[in-house]
């Protein structure tokens, strides 16, 4: 499960073997709002967290997920793995080894003749990636048809459309949209 927010600051500050307005200070606000970040009580801004995140060395894309997740309401927030949908961008992350050998695959043609050689491919997404017009408008890698199938794979009975829609909705929400 991903950490919050307020144990990524917490652990940050920590290691600095910085006070909370110490911490604070660095960052131009007080020690009380750090006591808040901390417990989760609010979050802070966008730009803050942002500063805040780079002086853990986190990858940009990471942070702005650890931050979207924060804003979700409690019910929805396990609907959002941090950890699960950084390492599908494949440039920046090192992928877990029981993901598919296609995630890593980066010619368009091997690509698509490992995927469909796949047996858990769900029908839908198989006619999908036998379309060609899907290679030619999608230019999908790897790692987001893999993305695809652990969040969507489930749907068995899906048609190639809503797939389709799938990887637009996967793209669109880690900010690669291509198409």
């Amino acid at each position: 499960m991903s950490k919050t927010l307020g144990q990524i600051i917490h652990n940050l500050r920590k290691n600095l073997n910085l006070t909370q307005d110490q911490f604070g200070a660095k960052y131009d606000v007080s020690g009380p709002a750090i006591f808040k970040f901390e417990n989760d009580y609010v979050r802070p801004s966008l730009a803050l967290w942002m500063r805040i995140a780079e002086d853990c060395n986190m990858a940009e894309r990471e942070s702005v997920l650890h931050w979207a997740r924060a804003k979700l309401p409690d019910q929805y927030r396990h609907l959002l793995d941090v950890d699960e949908t950084a390492s599908l961008d494949n440039e920046r992350y090192q992928l877990k080894s029981d993901v598919p050998q296609y995630a890593r695959i980066k010619n368009p043609d091997k690509l698509r003749k490992s995927i469909l050689e796949d047996k858990e491919l769900p029908e839908g997404l198989h006619t999908l990636i036998s379309d060609d017009d899907f290679w030619i408008v999608f230019k999908p890698t790897g790692a987001e048809i893999y993305g695809v199938m652990q969040k969507f794979g489930m749907f068995r009975g899906a048609d190639k459309d809503l797939f389709a829609e799938a990887l637009r909705s996967l793209r669109s929400f880690i900010g690669q949209e291509r198409i």
